[in-house]
């Protein structure tokens, strides 16, 4: 039953798709045009040939828009981002991160569920809470996007060029109107709040736009690698949280707890886990998993109840784990955690350790993994007890 589900929805999406791109398309041409293309009926004349090759020009010029627009999407993030007073850290499309270290700029792997890329800038420690310069860090890569597309249907409007030009800036100017929509009307998918989800709530809760700041300042440091409890104690509030907390709020509740991971105050780690996920399905589905891994490692290094783990660790729990241990040092002291202290499979444990300590230079916050190999030394330690 859920694979007929599954391709239900699969065909609904390819559905959907398709009638968005085609009025997306006609859209574009009659903007161009000043008219809609007419049928008049029968195949005959029809140049078949030219028909394919339209066709599959066409689709490599979906394909080369759509790389076009995701990097130029973030470009225009680090360009308004650059230009209102914040400082580069790290761009990323796909899993491939360009990130600012100490020892200067390297290329690292990343990925978050849901994103295809992402630029990541920070301001100042000192940066003023209440002047927090929020907009246009966020709006830029929707701003660039529809500068793309109008630019695209002006060049069609004043020049011929040619089918392969015509099928390519037609693709730039549908890819840039659709992602301008995606990423611009306020939405949050899965845990993942787009552009114009984030500039609504900055602006709705200004007293939120701290939140947002601090997220960027810790995101600078641990890039450096610097532990949490190596930064100010104002960057990380024990502010409980309720069903109405914003997502900002939420991300701030889960970095008091890597602040409390990191101080080796395990129990109180716990308790903040067992806070969140006590919010059910109101806490967005990213932000579930990255809580019920780690919440395992909690309860194995705390009062280790046996049914809590059981509960936890769900297929999908564990496949998302394993997946994202390439990319995030923490996820591999979980599966440390869970094979030494639950399944006793020392030599599968010796497995993640070795992968953490062989690439914990290579994360893109390493000073998340300085954390973890702390919290494996504390499962070593509890061990051998």
């Amino acid at each position: 039953m859920e694979t007929v589900k599954k391709i239900l929805k699969l065909i609904a999406g390819m559905l959907v798709g398709a009638a968005v791109g085609y009025f997306g398309v006609m859209a574009i041409i009659w903007l161009v045009e000043g008219s809609l293309p007419s049928s008049h009926g029968g195949n005959e004349g029809v140049d078949w040939g030219m028909m394919a090759l339209s066709i599959g020009v066409t689709l490599v010029g979906l394909v080369i828009a759509v790389l076009v627009h995701l990097i130029l999407h973030e470009a225009g993030h680090l360009i308004a981002g650059l230009l209102t007073g914040y400082r580069f850290l790290s761009f990323r499309v796909f899993k491939y991160t360009l990130i600012k270290t100490n020892e200067g700029l390297r290329w690292k792997k990343f990925h978050i569920a849901g994103t295809g890329g992402q630029c990541i800038l920070e301001l100042p420690e000192d940066q003023d809470v209440e002047r927090v310069p929020w907009f246009w860090y966020n709006a830029g890569g929707v701003l660039m996007n529809l500068t793309i597309m109008l630019l695209s249907i002006v060049l069609l409007r004043l020049f011929n060029p040619g089918i392969v030009g015509f099928a390519l800036l037609t693709m730039l100017a549908f890819v840039g109107l659709f992602m301008a929509l995606m990423n611009g009307v306020p939405a949050n998918i899965s845990g993942v709040s787009n552009d114009g989800h984030n500039i609504w709530m900055l602006w709705r809760r200004p007293a939120e736009r701290r939140y947002f700041l601090r997220s960027l300042q810790i995101a600078g440091q641990l890039s450096r690698g610097k532990r949490m409890s190596e930064m100010p104690a104002e960057w990380t509030e024990g502010l409980p949280i309720t069903e109405k907390s914003s997502y900002l709020e939420l991300t701030s509740r889960l970095t008091y707890m890597a602040l409390l991971e990191d101080k080796g105050e395990l129990d109180k780690a716990r308790l903040v886990a067992e806070e969140l996920m006590a919010l059910g399905k109101k806490l967005p589905q990213l932000l579930q998993m990255e809580l019920a891994n780690e919440r395992v490692m909690l309860e194995l290094m705390t009062t280790s109840r046996e049914e809590v783990i059981d509960e936890l660790w769900t297929k999908q729990v564990a496949r998302y784990t394993e997946a994202n241990s390439k990319y995030s040092p923490i996820k591999c002291a979980v599966l440390y955690a869970y094979e030494l202290l639950y399944n006793h499979d020392a030599e599968k444990a010796a497995g993640y350790k070795r992968q953490l300590e062989a690439h914990k230079n290579d994360y893109t916050m390493p000073g998340e993994a300085l954390t973890a190999i702390r919290l494996i030394e504390s499962i070593d330690k509890m061990n051998h007890r």
